[in-house]
């Protein structure tokens, strides 16, 4: 869910316990695989319970990357977040919080497959490729745990996510693998938005694939990025990603698996 397709007049929900927070502790990359429990990705952390934002804090939390629009953070604020010291880094991926609903549902009614959504990612990647550079840079800075985030946890956190995985050498259907393993539990996710109509009004089902996470969406993102910009790495690259840069994230994340492993 992205603010092309949520309704403009959605309004801020409940606080609820997050419905898609995972640890990517244990993806397989280039030398290892990533050390548990120092990068998390999730739905909104501006609207979980103070309790949980505790025991994330209690666990080593540091830093987190909000990747909602400017208006989106401005709507919710940083919820109980704000109430720890911790590092606070805006990286908004896009420039709105919603569509009026007739264009929202135009936007639903264009994308029709999967294909067509990694080919709006793969725009998305390239035109903010300097701000998941930035977000790459507060990962490897972070004293301890990075937790990065946006409304679902779909979109806008399956780019980095696909940034950072790639970086570190993750092979292509790791990174969609991760990406798809939100569609179980988008029915819950979208409970937590307070979103009961998804589609805008547009009746569209909700297995749409804007509101689903299917891998192919990913592999196309990847594929696109591949034929027309270097891939992931070249975009970054593009956008300020160092070599030093890299090095420092391998060096941080990635657990060596031990030869005849």
């Amino acid at each position: 869910m992205s603010e092309a397709t949520r309704p403009a007049s959605a309004s801020a929900p409940a606080p609820a316990p997050l419905a898609n927070l995972r640890d990517l502790g244990g993806i397989p990359v280039r030398g290892g695989r990533i050390r548990p429990g120092l990068v998390l990705r999730s739905d909104d952390v501006a609207t979980t319970t103070p309790a949980q934002v505790a025991e994330l804090v209690e666990a080593g939390l540091s830093t987190i990357i909000d990747l909602r629009s400017a208006q989106e953070a401005q709507r919710t604020g940083r919820g109980p977040s704000a109430d720890h010291p911790l590092r606070y880094l805006a990286l908004p991926l896009t420039d709105a919080e919603a569509a009026p609903p007739e264009l929202a549902g135009q936007f639903l009614a264009s994308v029709r497959t999967p294909e067509h959504v990694g080919q709006w990612y793969a725009k998305i990647f390239t035109g903010r490729k300097e701000a998941l550079v930035r977000g790459l840079e507060a990962v490897a800075d972070a004293p301890g745990t990075v937790l990065f985030h946006c409304a679902a946890g779909k979109d806008r956190t399956g780019m980095f996510a696909a940034a950072l995985l790639a970086v570190l050498g993750a092979d292509p259907e790791d990174i969609a693998d991760d990406y798809s393993r939100t569609q179980d539990r988008l029915p819950e996710v979208y409970r937590r938005m307070g979103l009961s109509e998804l589609s805008a009004g547009a009746d569209i089902p909700l297995d749409h694939p804007v509101l689903a996470a299917h891998p192919a969406a990913m592999r196309t993102m990847l594929a696109v990025l591949d034929s027309h910009s270097g891939g992931i790495t070249g975009v970054l690259r593009a956008g300020g990603l160092t070599t030093d840069l890299a090095g420092r994230l391998h060096g941080k994340l990635v657990q060596p698996v031990p030869s005849g492993l």
